[in-house]
């Protein structure tokens, strides 16, 4: 099927859209002060929890900012919740894995009935514990700093998480790994990485959310959404992703949709502002998607053979002429080797890749043309 899309005019549709589609619900009691996760039960019913500036709990809340109930988690600690989500047995997931200074060796998501479901004031959490393979040293160098985590969602049968980028020099990217939703201790699985484009920490990844329809992902920044639709299973990234500006920046922590058209996201208290809930509206941007130019199709991607030591090859088809950008990226994200950047005639593809200047190890090769992309795992073995 072909992707298409109108850069110009939809760029045009997008700024007049957000004009009418983002508004302030209501402000926030100063309990919820460092609000950073949120889970909707309905349009008037909001369940939030703080960060580390609050015992483990959860808030009820509606959509004037009264808190209905409390839930205690009675067994376990808030050292810095960042997100939450939820599957569709109902199970809720609380992420345990805020890292501001990438130095924590304790990272856990917490495992509890849904909060609905819950008939007094308390629950005990199961737990799950993970560590990212690809850190080494607590804390890293300044430019190794992206084991900060604010963004989570479960999906089909994992959990999802989304790095917020600390490095410095400041890269701009937030890197997805996946882990496993059940009980026990995990090795997180790098998959991806997405450019933000953001130049400070500030403007990062700080909430995540799929829509109930599971074909939207929403991410979060403290002026931003990121919305990717059209993807395939968990390749996220490989979908359409449209930037939308929220029209103001303040520290925005938290979002989830309340419907397949419609998001809340919640700010915490900053020099910036005050907690308080908003609203996003996509239907419009839905309707913009309508306005079409034939893009090309990347299609039928294949790399072989996987292990390899000296060559890779690479199969794909386009249905017309393009640039395509081809590199691979070590286990920490960084690009390891870049091919050149060819242009391409219509149809299918066959180039041969020599890798024998990189050390045998687990890379990404990660294949470019115009908004689509494609990453597969690479093992280099000799």
């Amino acid at each position: 099927m072909k992707i298409a899309c109108l850069v110009f005019i939809l760029f045009s549709f997008q700024l007049v859209a957000c004009s009418q589609t983002v508004r302030t619900i209501s402000s926030l009691p100063s309990t919820l002060s460092e609000n950073s996760g949120m889970l909707i039960s309905h349009e008037n019913a909001i369940w939030l929890h703080n960060d580390g500036g609050d015992s483990a709990k959860l808030y009820l809340i509606d959509t004037f900012g009264t808190v209905l109930k409390t839930i205690l988690i009675h067994n376990v600690t808030n050292i810095d919740w960042e997100d939450i989500t939820y599957d569709n047995q109902g199970r809720v997931y609380i992420g345990e894995f805020g890292n501001n200074n990438n130095s924590r060796q304790n990272l856990k998501v917490y495992r509890i009935p849904h909060p609905d479901s819950i008939t007094g004031n308390t629950v005990a959490a199961e737990t799950i514990e993970y560590h990212y393979p690809e850190q080494t040293a607590f804390p890293p160098i300044d430019r190794e700093k992206k084991y900060d985590t604010e963004a989570m969602i479960h999906f089909q049968d994992s959990l999802y998480l989304f790095t917020k980028d600390r490095t410095s020099p400041h890269q701009g990217y937030t890197w997805l790994y996946q882990i496993s939703a059940d009980t026990g201790s995990h090795a997180a699985i790098l998959l991806d990485s997405f450019q933000t484009n953001q130049i400070s920490y500030i403007f990062e990844v700080t909430g995540a959310a799929m829509s109930p329809n599971q074909e939207q992902l929403a991410l979060l920044g403290a002026n931003t959404v990121w919305w990717f639709t059209g993807f395939t299973g968990n390749r996220f990234f490989d979908g359409m992703v449209q930037t939308i500006s929220l029209q103001s920046t303040t520290q925005k922590e938290a979002l989830d949709f309340v419907d397949n058209e419609r998001l809340y996201f919640s700010n915490e208290t900053s020099f910036l502002g005050g907690a308080s809930l908003g609203e996003l509206n996509l239907s419009s941007l839905m309707t913009s998607n309508a306005l079409v130019v034939e893009q090309t199709v990347l299609e039928h991607v294949l790399a072989y053979p996987n292990p390899t030591d000296k060559q890779l090859s690479l199969e794909f088809e386009l249905d017309a002429s393009a640039k395509v950008s081809i590199q691979l990226l070590d286990a920490r994200g960084k690009i390891a080797q870049r091919f050149p950047l060819e242009t391409l005639s219509a149809g299918k593809q066959l180039l041969d890749l020599s890798i024998d200047a990189l050390a045998t190890g687990t890379y990404f090769l990660q294949l470019k043309c115009g908004q689509q992309k494609y990453t597969k795992r690479i093992v280099i073995a000799r």
